[in-house]
């Protein structure tokens, strides 16, 4: 199975992909940095690679760009690529993010090096897979997570993702006081005190 590399850091990218190859079968069809780069990439690999499954491994951030909205793209647009989500961020937050967003599988960047290749094998034989460390928060999140309306969801979202309460207000189209008042709601409903201790809890590194 061929898989590509998403990731904005370029000793990473280069590093991860050449390793896989070295100690597995996967064969490395391109690394990316950048949304754009990868869109043209997808473009002209389905093309002329009708059917062929292929595999993404995608970083959370990509510079000034979003790795979910990336895996959420890809997933909404070609049936048989698949995401991993390979990141430095372990909050329960962002792995439900990555996981609404589609992605097949959730690795931590300090996890040992053998756990994403069982994720990626995993996802080859079409079995989502998360990280062991990861499992116990992320199901008491999404328990908790279910009591939010879709705006809050939404709101969280985008406060994990390390958004501003200016860019939260511009991006959801509302007041910066109205931002205010969904995260007074929402640390009541997941019973958190402040917004440091969501952050800490739930999407922290």
């Amino acid at each position: 199975m061929k898989f590509i590399m998403i990731e904005d850091h370029n000793l990473v990218r280069q590093g991860v992909s050449k390793i896989i190859q070295e100690k597995s079968t996967f064969e490395c069809a391109g690394t990316f940095s950048s949304v754009s780069e990868t869109k043209e990439f997808l473009s002209d690999f389905c093309k002329n690679f009708d059917h062929e499954p292929l595999l993404c491994i995608v970083d959370v951030n990509l510079g000034q760009e979003s790795g979910l909205e990336l895996i959420r793209f890809i997933n909404e647009n070609y049936s048989y690529v698949y995401c991993i989500c390979y990141s430095m961020f372990r909050g329960a937050g962002i792995v439900e993010q990555a996981v609404s967003a589609g992605a097949v599988g959730y690795v931590s960047k300090n996890a040992d090096f053998s756990i994403l290749l069982k994720a990626m094998k995993m996802a080859d034989k079409g079995i989502f897979f998360m990280e062991e460390s990861l499992t116990s928060d992320y199901v008491i999140y999404t328990n908790l997570f279910q009591s939010l309306t879709k705006r809050e969801k939404e709101l969280v979202g985008l406060f994990f993702q390390n958004k501003s309460e200016e860019q939260i207000a511009d991006l959801m189209c509302i007041t910066t006081r109205a931002v205010d008042n969904y995260m007074t709601r929402i640390l009541s409903k997941l019973g958190v005190p402040s917004k440091k201790e969501l952050l800490n809890k739930f999407g922290g590194i």
